[in-house]
């Protein structure tokens, strides 16, 4: 049988570029008994080299004599050990619709195999599927109605770092590092979800600074998003569709072709819902979340590599897998869990892990080269994987740092897209993945980089870079951050939708990336970067308070 990653899709949500991947497929590598093996001839050794003493006029010694006999010998030896090899091989050559593959299969199976197996198959085609849910039972989504803000922040933003400006600034004149070598200079301790309560918001959004509006804001994106879920669970970046029918502007360009998974749709939405402490065991959008969760459960299909929430591309099964993985970490503790969900999201991760490019990327289809954004989104739910406990490839991460290493721009700390080729919203989200891998703050260049950022301030017209950014300054402890959260936090207060039918939503002209996904998908990554001061505990100042 073999073992196959299902592909299909261009480039995903969002782009960086207009270019697609070329396509390509990774292959598997689990033992199976009955499974066929490559095994590839060993080259048939030539006649020994004589000895390079030789006598005057090119005659042989007796001692080279005896040498050419011994060689002769041996090579006789080892044709028949060959002949006696490819009699015990069954050769068999095969094509299929997907592509030409060469396979050997053993004639015994005695248990120990070694997996040698190579596949040089071509991707299947598959259809687009982002909006096929036929296979679902439609469910009707209650309205929900208005609460109150669950948090009143009145109080004064604090300042929280741990280290004062005149320090960095020293270390931004010491001279920089020119070594490509990642050392954690502290360890990244935090990041749980336990924040995520109503006790939590007000506590974390008082010390970091929330406002009474900014939370209001968060409640009635909320109440937007749970409007404009589908009957069947899922949320579409193309607010054409039902239950909006159109009611909202900027839903998405029509005739665009750029694959925006209903995963990824569905997995941002639930996404801003598990941020704000909603999950779908209590709650006002206890429902709401049951029902993107049903979906995503439902529509996930089982390969051979594990479960496959692509739909059309990696960001819709990356998206779609942080938001279980979120998700199954405040169902534990809650001390609710369902052991076949944890299965279920389990083979998720396996096919997450299965898809990585051996440089340690992820790209728009398993097993291809990859970029910085889609890797992003790869990264952050094996973070939640691993918070699960679930076994990951010991390579997995530093393969993911091995990849930014090859994207860096010399000699500072500016990242690229799929070449050193520095650029704000790729060098925001890979500082941010290496923060959460441990290599955090504490590294002149490093930190230089995080100060350049915070220093600019939001651009307030890329939702992607804003959000990126937001995540790496708060994490960092960056001195700017009530400067950065300030502007961020009021910029995005001011800007949203306030009446009518787009009320709670979000959407900025001009934005690249929101141009492609919509309305629905600025609203997300909007209330997401709203959702900063207790959506994860802070990786390097863990509050004791909060533990995991």
């Amino acid at each position: 049988m073999k073992r196959k990653i299902d592909s299909t899709g261009h480039s995903g949500l969002p782009p960086e570029h207009g270019e697609n991947p070329a396509r390509q497929t990774a292959s598997g590598s689990e033992l199976d008994r009955n499974a066929k093996r490559v095994v590839h001839q060993p080259p048939i050794p030539t006649i020994a080299e004589m000895d390079d003493e030789r006598v005057a006029g090119g005659a042989l010694g007796g001692e080279s004599g005896n040498r050419r006999i011994i060689g002769w010998m041996a090579s006789v030896i080892v044709h028949l050990l060959v002949v006696i090899l490819l009699a015990w091989l069954s050769i068999s050559f095969s094509g299929t619709e997907r592509g030409f593959s060469i396979q050997a299969e053993l004639g015994q199976n005695d248990g120990n195999e070694v997996d040698l197996s190579v596949n040089l198959l071509q991707p299947e085609q598959q259809k687009d599927q982002r909006n096929d849910v036929s296979e679902l039972t439609p469910v009707k989504i209650p309205d929900v109605t208005a609460r109150s803000v669950i948090a009143s922040l009145d109080s004064p933003v604090k300042q929280t770092v741990d280290r004062e400006l005149e320090a960095l600034k020293a270390m931004l004149a010491s001279g920089s590092v020119s070594s490509n070598a990642m050392v954690p200079m502290r360890s990244a301790s935090g990041g749980g979800y336990s924040a995520r309560t109503p006790e939590g918001r007000i506590a974390q959004g008082d010390h970091f600074g929330a406002t009474p509006e900014s939370e209001a804001a968060v409640e009635a994106a909320l109440q937007w998003l749970a409007a404009h879920q589908r009957s069947d669970g899922s949320w579409s970046f193309d607010l054409r569709q039902d239950p909006c029918s159109g009611r909202c502007r900027h839903g998405r360009p029509i005739g665009a072709e750029t694959p925006t998974p209903s995963t990824a749709a569905t997995g941002l939405a639930l996404l801003c819902f598990l941020g704000a402490g909603y999950n779908d065991l209590k709650g006002p959008y206890q429902q709401n979340v049951q029902k993107g969760i049903y979906y995503l459960r439902q529509i996930g299909r089982e390969s051979d590599f594990g479960i496959d929430l692509q739909r059309g591309s990696m960001y819709g099964h990356g998206i779609a897998m942080l938001a279980l993985t979120e998700a199954m970490v405040m169902s534990r503790q809650d001390g609710q869990v369902d052991p076949a969900m944890m299965q279920f999201v389990n083979r998720g991760v396996q096919f997450t892990s299965a898809a990585q490019h051996e440089g340690g990327s992820w790209g728009y289809i398993p097993g291809v080269k990859g970029d910085t954004t889609i890797t992003g989104w790869q990264v952050m739910s094996m973070v939640g994987a691993k918070k699960l406990g679930f076994s990951l490839p010991t390579t997995l991460f530093r393969r993911v740092v091995d990849f930014l290493m090859t994207v860096r721009e010399q000699p500072g700390y500016h990242f690229g897209y799929r070449t050193p080729e520095a650029q704000k919203t790729t060098t925001a989200v890979a500082l941010t993945i290496l923060t959460f891998l441990g290599h955090g703050p504490g590294q002149t260049l490093f930190d230089r980089a995080v100060y350049e950022i915070a220093e600019a301030g939001p651009t307030q017209k890329n939702i992607y870079h804003d959000y990126y950014a937001t995540l790496l300054i708060f994490h960092t402890r960056n001195e700017l951050w009530p400067q950065w959260n300030q502007q961020m936090r009021d910029y995005l207060v001011k800007t949203q939708a306030k009446r009518g039918h787009e009320a709670g939503s979000w959407h900025f002209p001009g934005d690249r990336y929101g141009d492609v996904g919509g309305r629905l998908y600025t609203t997300c990554m909007a209330t997401l970067t709203l959702e900063v001061y207790y959506r994860y505990l802070p990786l390097y100042d863990e509050l004791p308070e909060f533990p995991l």
